[in-house]
């Protein structure tokens, strides 16, 4: 897994997921991240219709539509028809959903600060900085986030993850047509690396939930980019190894992803883009504990990594 510590994508999809693990551990209501963010922008911004929404809260339209079809079927929030327009309806939230609200913004404002905590004061600054400059020079293909005016401007939380969004988007973009995800492209990386693992040892290694690496690792051996092999030893058990075709693909998607870094990091200084990564790294090695799939880092070797001041 060393490979993947300098690589800004895995290092933010990471933090992304403990983002939402930490508020997880914070909330007091049993109510997820998304749908939190989502009761603040309705909160915030009175009278908003779900694209509004979706708009505060950097998301597409088909996630904020599930995230407040949730929050409904709790009994968080109802939808009223606008006055104005009666085609319109917009989300407001319950009495439940008011009093659940000042409990929601300090979990929410605990996050921000558990999150940064590995770093001292002017790492934070310094990431915070170049998180906003990402977000402020790249936007094509993530979705729509109206920042001037979002509860979230700022945010740690959805600094990172709009980063996040930004990575996969150019991800996409460059594979588009091979049709081949980030997530299936580390998983051929790692296998190609360690061939023959199981698919719970896969989960292990890289840190996903079983069920979802087993739609992962099936779809890729459906293309023939893998190889499912009975284990010797253990017939219920199935090994992946990479397929020559598999390998191929691993050279030319590897270029691609290269190229969707470059795009992404491209208005930042080789300094600067070096300078990112420690933070990222030290945010990752201290709060992956808390993960229920942590994966497995090298995080003995002191030489993978670069000391945050």
């Amino acid at each position: 897994m060393r490979v993947f510590l300098q690589k800004p994508g895995f290092l933010l999809n990471r933090i992304d997921q403990i983002a939402n693990a930490l508020y997880g551990s914070a909330s007091q209501g049993g109510e997820t991240l998304a749908q939190a963010e989502m009761m603040l922008a309705i909160a915030d911004r009175t009278g908003s219709d779900q694209v509004g929404l979706a708009r505060a809260c950097g998301s597409d339209t088909s996630t904020t539509a599930i995230i407040l079809q949730n929050l409904e079927m709790t009994g968080l929030i109802v939808r009223q028809q606008d006055e104005r327009d009666r085609r319109r309806s917009l989300p407001v939230l319950t009495e439940a959903g008011e009093q659940r609200l000042g409990s929601i913004r300090s979990s929410f404002e605990s996050l921000q600060e558990r999150l940064l905590e590995p770093l001292s004061v002017p790492a934070r600054d310094a990431v915070m900085a170049q998180l906003v400059r990402l977000v402020e020079i790249n936007n094509d293909g993530a979705p729509r986030w109206d920042r001037e005016d979002s509860h979230l401007a700022g945010m740690p939380s959805m600094l990172f993850r709009r980063a996040l969004q930004i990575s996969h988007a150019r991800f996409n973009a460059q594979v588009a047509p091979m049709t081949v995800t980030l997530r299936q492209f580390s998983a051929m990386i790692i296998l190609d690396l360690h061939p023959g693992l199981s698919q719970v040892e896969f989960a292990r290694v890289y840190g996903l939930d079983p069920s979802t690496c087993a739609i992962v690792l099936k779809k890729l051996a459906q293309r023939g980019l893998l190889r499912a092999v009975p284990s010797a030893q253990d017939r219920r058990k199935t090994l992946y190894y990479t397929t020559d075709e598999g390998r191929r693909q691993i050279t030319i998607l590897q270029s691609f992803a290269d190229q969707a870094d470059a795009l992404v990091l491209s208005d930042l200084s080789a300094s600067s883009f070096k300078a990112l990564l420690p933070p990222l790294q030290a945010i990752v090695r201290a709060h992956s504990p808390i993960l229920r799939y942590p994966g497995f880092f090298p995080w003995d070797e002191e030489k993978t990594l670069n000391t945050v001041d």
